[in-house]
């Protein structure tokens, strides 16, 4: 799978104007060198001192990219009795904040136009400061002071932002640098990521973004995030303007899962990646969904794909999403899954005039996803070694 998916970015990085985005979950494809490659990390724990930015390879997603139902899925606990107060609150709060860092950039040309999900940004101390206000606000009574409306009832979503706020984890969201909390840096991040190989100024149109660090729990929020930037760009762009792009999604049963909770963060990822298969294509956008395993990928997603290559599956459910999703008189194709060889494919669609079963020339430079050798290193006499780095590593959170 690895190896075809780099056989696939090597062909598009030569295209005189590609343009991809590469969701590269484990760091996989990080030795995919070459003109028309791009290589970006989002940012770790170590980045978080603001010497390092995006002409360094390296992405902060600040908070403030997120949507309404993104913020409030991380921020406010469903569970809670006062979740609805606190959404509320919340989304008030937040349009204060961005209306504040509008006057203060001095632009009143979007004062009466933007909403909480406009991509402006906001300084999250502000909001911290009201949170904590309204929190212990007291209002006049009758005959002495009260309790405000809201007095008390934050408590629990305080001291959630708070834990977001310090935990160095996320640093790349909510302890972004200085620049990122003004207007122009979106106009930088965009033109870093969408930009085609004509349009980039080092000719990259195929753009690889490592998540390896990102923590697994906001994984399907984070790339989601990335992929939702790029449908938003391209909606929003005028349409004899619209360049395409396609969006890579590796390890796509992570974050674009069949099942998931309605009300967790990995729902709102589901949502857009629905509605990018379903409308992207009206805007210039295009999926291509990589897995192991497509049983486990949603299946709105995988029924709006046009062109299939299904290599070999030995699993019965993973078969049968994929006999599905052969029309009806190649059923029979499907039963040479589980015996194709390493290397060969099954290419059914609009891209072949025929399905074909093929086979896969290898990449050039091989992504660093192939199975260590146990045998071949058991009976090597020569010690490996490595395990205080890997500690070492694990005590920073970032592989060096």
């Amino acid at each position: 799978k690895s190896w075809t998916t780099a056989r696939v970015l090597e062909q598009l990085a030569t295209l005189p104007q590609a343009n991809a985005i590469v969701f590269d979950i484990h760091g996989e494809y990080g030795s995919i060198v070459g003109t028309g490659i791009r290589h970006f990390r989002v940012a770790g724990p170590g980045d978080l001192d603001g010497s390092v930015g995006l002409a360094d390879g390296v992405i902060h997603l600040p908070y403030w990219l997120l949507g309404y139902e993104a913020l409030t899925a991380m921020l406010v606990d469903r569970s809670d009795q006062n979740a609805p107060n606190q959404a509320m609150v919340v989304s008030r709060t937040i349009v204060a904040a961005k209306k504040s860092l509008l006057e203060a950039e001095g632009r009143t040309d979007l004062l009466g136009q933007f909403t909480i999900d406009s991509p402006i940004p906001f300084e999250m101390s502000f909001v911290q400061k009201e949170l904590e206000r309204l929190n212990t606000e007291m209002v006049p009574g009758k005959r002495d002071e009260k309790a405000g409306d809201f007095n008390g009832k934050l408590s629990r979503l305080i001291a959630r932002l708070d834990a977001k706020c310090s935990d160095r984890r996320l640093g790349f969201m909510f302890r972004p640098p200085a620049d990122a909390i003004s207007i122009g840096w979106l106009d930088r991040l965009v033109s870093a990521l969408l930009a085609g190989s004509a349009e980039s100024d080092v000719r990259a149109g195929v753009k690889v973004i490592d998540f390896s660090e990102v923590p697994s729990d906001v994984l399907p929020l984070v790339v989601s995030l990335v992929a939702r930037l790029a449908f938003s760009v391209q909606q929003w762009r005028p349409s004899a303007s619209r360049h395409p792009i396609a969006l890579i999604c590796d390890e796509a049963h992570l974050y674009i899962p069949d099942r998931t909770d309605t009300d967790s963060a990995g729902a709102i990822s589901v949502q857009i990646f629905e509605r990018i298969a379903k409308e992207g294509r009206k805007y210039g956008v295009g999926l291509v969904v990589v897995s192991q395993r497509p049983s486990e990928v949603n299946r709105t997603v995988l029924s709006q794909c046009n062109n299939l290559i299904a290599m070999r599956l030995t699993n019965g459910d993973d078969q049968a999403v994929v006999r599905r999703l052969l029309p009806d008189s190649l059923g029979g194709f499907g039963d040479v899954l589980p015996i194709l060889d390493t290397g060969e494919a099954l290419v059914v669609g609009d891209a072949s005039l025929l399905p074909s079963r093929i086979r896969v020339a290898k990449p050039s430079a091989e992504p660093r996803s192939g199975t260590i050798d146990f045998w071949d290193r058991w009976s090597d006499a020569t010690v490996v070694g490595g395990l205080v780095d890997a500690t070492n590593n694990w005590r920073r959170q970032s592989v060096s």
